[in-house]
């Protein structure tokens, strides 16, 4: 019996440290939709995952202004031109407005997304964030879109992008319920209300 307990023990703390190596970077702009990060950020916490966070500058960054009494700004571990691939496992995308200003057109933000695509780790956007797999690396609608005829969903404002500028197959999902669409390592969330399912799709997808 006592073997059997041992056993059981050593299953889960090898379960425990094989969460803890895997990484997780988190990518967030100004007007962050908060739930679209602290919905994903716990789960991935509640995982026994390391998460690291990355913004544009090196200062505290509010989530959308509707939010601000409700949600405090994130403090970032490092900016968008610090990073660097090896150091984590997957890479995953909050939306809200700021991705217009701090995802959209920012080099860095193309030059991670592509490079985590090459090295065929895990790349999870959400909601409007998923327009960059239109204008990633092609923002003047001139280059190789980086997700080109693969299945995706995304917030309903870029979806003129994804399917006109990125030739994405996209996935509207049903109205009012959670929708998420994965693509060998490419994981795409429609809305905020797909936050969570979208956050357990990332774990599930990491644990494998």
């Amino acid at each position: 019996m006592k073997k059997i307990y041992l056993l059981i023990a050593l299953s889960f703390l090898s379960l425990n440290l094989m969460a803890a190596e895997k990484r997780i970077l988190m990518m967030v702009s100004e007007g962050f939709y908060a739930p679209e990060y602290y919905v994903p950020y716990k789960a991935f916490k509640n995982a026994g995952y390391h998460v690291t966070t990355a913004t544009k500058y090196k200062r505290a960054t509010n989530p959308d202004e509707r939010q601000l009494s409700t949600y405090a700004a994130v403090i970032p571990d490092l900016t968008f031109d610090q990073i660097n691939v090896n150091d984590y496992d997957a890479i995953v995308f909050a939306g809200g407005n700021g991705a217009w200003e701090d995802f959209f057109p920012n080099p860095d933000v193309h030059q991670a997304l592509a490079a985590f695509i090459k090295n065929d780790k895990i790349v999870a956007l959400l909601c409007s964030s998923t327009g960059l797999l239109a204008l990633a690396n092609n923002l003047d609608g001139m280059g190789e879109p980086l997700a080109k005829g693969m299945n995706v969903t995304g917030y309903k404002r870029v979806r003129g992008l994804l399917e006109k500028i990125g030739e994405v197959k996209y996935s509207p999902g049903i109205d009012g319920l959670p929708h998420v669409v994965v693509d060998g390592k490419l994981i795409t969330g429609r809305d905020p209300i797909s936050a969570m399912a979208f956050a357990q799709v990332v774990v599930r997808e990491l644990g494998k």
